[in-house]
């Protein structure tokens, strides 16, 4: 199938898709998620213990030992590495928003911040990369570097699965389709 007409038809499996939105959800608050959270109490938050696990080399943190300031990270949204924690993001791989949308707002607070610092949820990824993604799904949104579309794609439907989130059948078939093009 051409990417043409495997995108025509994905479009129009999307405009079915998007107008069928419940008017029931609750308005979105990121704060409902709580943050990066510090469960071991050791001042390091899941942001900057998942820097330290994801670094392919030795990383470096500031004076007090709570924040990582460099390392190596390997971001398989853009197949580059980055050096500097400023220069990354810890990304939701399902956005908090996308999963709001599709049943977190009826989970409790302690299951929303869980899903928010679930690490296999997270990666740390360039910065531009992250905010361009904002709380698209894969129908939205795919990652520039094309050879790792397939596992953005399984990885995304894992956690969707694994956390009971309800996409309509044509975001799931349109998903479906993609993971059949990309895989």
């Amino acid at each position: 199938m051409s990417l043409r007409i495997f995108l025509t038809s994905l479009t129009a499996l999307l405009i079915s898709f998007t107008s069928g939105w419940s008017e029931t959800i609750p308005k979105y608050d990121r704060d409902l998620f709580g943050g990066w959270a510090d469960f071991d109490k050791d001042c390091q938050n899941t942001r900057h213990e998942l820097l330290q696990e994801l670094s392919t080399s030795t990383f470096t943190l500031n004076d007090r030992q709570c924040r990582v300031l460099r390392g190596r990270w390997y971001d398989p949204y853009t197949d580059q590495f980055f050096t500097e924690s400023k220069d990354v993001d810890i990304d939701h791989l399902v956005p908090l928003f996308y999963a709001w949308k599709r049943g977190a707002h009826t989970w409790k607070f302690d299951e929303r911040r869980k899903f928010a610092n679930d690490t296999r949820n997270l990666f740390a990824v360039e910065k531009r990369t992250n905010r361009e993604k904002s709380a698209s799904g894969p129908t939205e949104w795919l990652p520039p570097n094309i050879s790792f579309r397939c596992q953005y794609i399984v990885r995304f439907q894992r956690i969707v699965k694994l956390y009971n989130l309800i996409q309509d059948p044509p975001e799931a078939r349109a998903i479906a389709k993609l993971q059949e093009y990309y895989c």
